[in-house]
């Protein structure tokens, strides 16, 4: 008897990057279900997801640039991505695609690991689609939030859209005005000597850095000198997974595993 081919899932990006599959296909075995998670290089984000309507894939992450192109191609947008602007999840169900946003959650259960949020007096660091996924993560956990950009225009968008507060450029950054100070700009992803907020941290902050190459960042890194809480963006990224997977498969994620796959795959591609 023919075997039956495994449920496909995967992930749309401009260039193809190994650390998703790692961190799904690690989930699956450990659930033990018939699974594959392929990354598709692709340009046309319009037919990327006519190809999962035609193929019949499972589940679709999203990642940069078509984060938001992808959305007029969808049946249906999770209020929070609607709210972000930007799908990083694709869930087919019986062939009805709704976009997610699990960045946001990612964030919000990394930090809810160190302290709760709520009252939280929180600095963001960028206004990009990280940043935005971080601010609407905040917030929704009832924290209070600036943000700080370089470029003044996308900065005042972002609070404007989302009901932040404007803190104008990083020069205006006081350290003993926040709790919490999150770099949620590209500034450090494999950059291991560089640090957006180089001199102007405090012992008391919590210090969470979105990128995750390196694991310890330059920021990360000057903060635990100093004595600060720090979180690092593998957690984010590991924990924004495990809500792909429960919304693929319908089971609990496997985080430890998961963890583990993600960290050994950061190890090599660095080598």
């Amino acid at each position: 008897m023919p075997q039956s081919l495994p449920t496909l899932c995967g992930s749309i990006m401009g260039t193809p990057f190994s650390l998703s599959a790692k961190i799904h296909n690690a989930a699956y075995a450990a659930l033990g279900l018939d699974y594959t998670f392929v990354c598709f290089g692709v340009e046309d984000p319009g037919a990327a997801v006519a190809a999962i309507r035609a193929l019949g894939v499972r589940g679709m992450n999203v990642s940069m640039p078509y984060k938001t192109a992808v959305m007029e191609h969808l049946d249906a947008i999770d209020e929070s991505a609607r709210v972000i602007g930007a799908v990083n999840t694709i869930n087919n169900i019986d062939g009805v695609l709704t976009g997610y946003n699990t960045d946001y959650l990612g964030a919000v259960r990394a930090l809810q690991e160190v302290c709760e949020l709520g009252s939280k007096r929180v600095a963001v660091i960028g206004a990009g689609g990280a940043a935005r996924a971080v601010v609407y993560g905040c917030l929704h956990a009832a924290a209070r939030v600036t943000v700080f950009n370089r470029n003044a225009e996308r900065g005042q968008a972002l609070t404007q859209d989302l009901g932040a507060q404007w803190g104008g450029s990083l020069d205006a950054f006081d350290a003993q005005a926040f709790d919490i100070v999150i770099n949620a700009t590209s500034v450090g992803f494999k950059q291991p000597d560089s640090n957006p907020l180089d001199g102007r941290l405090a012992s008391h902050l919590i210090v969470m850095d979105v990128a995750f190459m390196p694991v310890q960042t330059a920021l990360l890194l000057q903060a635990a000198a100093l004595g600060c809480r720090t979180v690092p963006g593998t957690r984010m990224l590991v924990l924004q997974a495990c809500r792909q997977i429960e919304l693929y498969t319908g089971q609990d994620a496997p985080i430890d595993i998961m963890e583990q796959a993600m960290l050994e795959e950061i190890q090599r591609l660095k080598l």
